[in-house]
């Protein structure tokens, strides 16, 4: 078999005050190459794929701080003897996956409903099992035991109370205007009706969400207030005064929250699992040790999860980079590289490696990618080529 033969062609961007020139390295008769070109490669960085944090990556100036040594090494495709050289199309991409994140279906604070009983209860009979998605009026549970009667009773007294406090501040008022009474005793009239007022209306937002049937005694049934995926903890018999009776999880607010590296964070939009794709509501700005906490869209129909599943979801990257195969990639003087096809001539192009997609690479680069074609097979033959290990 006949020697392999290249030419190879170093073409760098000079240091300051030095000119630009090339060498050509042929293996059968090597030519040194010239000692200042030497000297400035030797002086740059390496800094191979996964060195630089994500968010630096996403935020970097790629003319600048990509890890590319501005050479090409072109050997002519018709001098590579019989080897296979078959080429990839290079496919653009503005998105790209990152590594699976840990995710938990919750909601955030606040945007649960919380259904408090302001009297103790002393025994409760749920309806709905935990989780289960329920509409606006529907029933909840059956409240039961004398202090049931004596919420309805006090519920009763406070309003004729309330109607009594009204009526007497609506009264005094016009005698305070006409100067008929002092500024205190109206203080202290005005006070009591208020207290009472707040009062009422605190026993009246708990007392709509409940139905009384007379033919059960001491009992009520507690409704939902709005549609939404119900939850509730019973670890003692009864519920205390102030206690929360259920919790309803409404449904736009049933969303993923998942842990995302420090480094991680720049350029996530959306979070994927299967068919459901949910975009990336928003991420603290305050760091909990490595990580940050991140919220997605609510879920929709293609997403069928459970509050408090926890599962790996991949994160979606916005950036407009490269998709090439794994076999394109290869290792060159420690940094990732793929030979680009220019004409008849191999080119070799420095990569930075983002993610990894089955048999394909997610890539950014400085140069130009789009439109091009990488050589995918015979790559560490050709690499072997380039470093003079060609033979008969």
């Amino acid at each position: 078999m006949r020697r392999a033969t290249i030419g190879c062609v170093f073409v760098g961007s000079m240091l300051a005050g030095q000119s630009m020139a090339a060498t050509v390295w042929n293996p059968s008769t090597p030519t040194p190459v010239p000692a200042y070109l030497a000297a400035a490669l030797d002086r740059e960085p390496e800094r191979a794929a996964g060195q630089l944090p994500l968010a630096d990556r996403l935020s970097l100036d790629l003319q600048a701080d990509l890890p590319a040594r501005a050479f090409s090494v072109g050997p002519e495709t018709a001098d590579l003897g019989s080897l296979d050289l078959r080429y990839s199309d290079v496919e653009s991409i503005d998105r790209y996956r990152g590594r699976p994140l840990a995710a938990e279906g919750s909601f955030r604070q606040g945007e649960g409903i919380s259904l408090v009983t302001p009297h103790r209860v002393q025994q409760i009979t749920y309806l709905v099992s935990r989780g289960e998605r329920v509409e606006a009026g529907q029933s909840l549970a059956v409240l039961s035991g004398p202090e049931i009667h004596h919420f309805k009773t006090e519920f009763e007294v406070t309003q004729q109370r309330l109607a009594m406090a009204k009526k007497r501040y609506q009264s005094n008022r016009k005698l305070y205007q006409n100067k008929a009474i002092d500024e205190g005793r109206w203080m202290e009239i005005s006070e009591a009706y208020l207290d009472l007022q707040l009062e009422f209306e605190h026993m009246r937002h708990f007392r709509e969400l409940l139905i009384v049937d007379d033919r059960i005694k001491d009992s009520m049934t507690l409704v939902a207030p709005a549609a939404g995926i119900l939850s509730y903890h019973q670890d003692t018999p009864g519920i205390a005064s102030g206690e929360e009776l259920a919790l309803l999880i409404p449904e736009q607010a049933f969303r993923f929250k998942v842990s995302i590296p420090l480094a991680g964070r720049s350029g996530l939009v959306a979070l994927e699992s299967g068919e459901c794709v949910l975009k990336v509501d928003s991420i603290s700005g305050i760091a909990d040790g490595f990580f940050v906490e991140g919220w997605s869209a609510p879920l929709d129909d293609n997403c069928s999860y459970l509050p408090g599943q926890r599962l790996m979801m991949t994160p979606l990257y916005q950036f407009a980079g490269y998709r090439v195969p794994r076999s394109a990639v290869f290792q060159w003087e420690g940094v990732p590289t793929v030979l680009l096809r220019s004409g008849q001539q191999l080119e070799t192009v420095a990569v930075e490696l983002l993610s990894s997609d089955g048999h394909y690479y997610a890539v950014a680069c400085a140069a130009d990618l789009s439109a091009g074609e990488v050589l995918s097979t015979s790559v560490s033959a050709v690499q072997g080529v380039l470093m003079g290990l060609g033979g008969e």
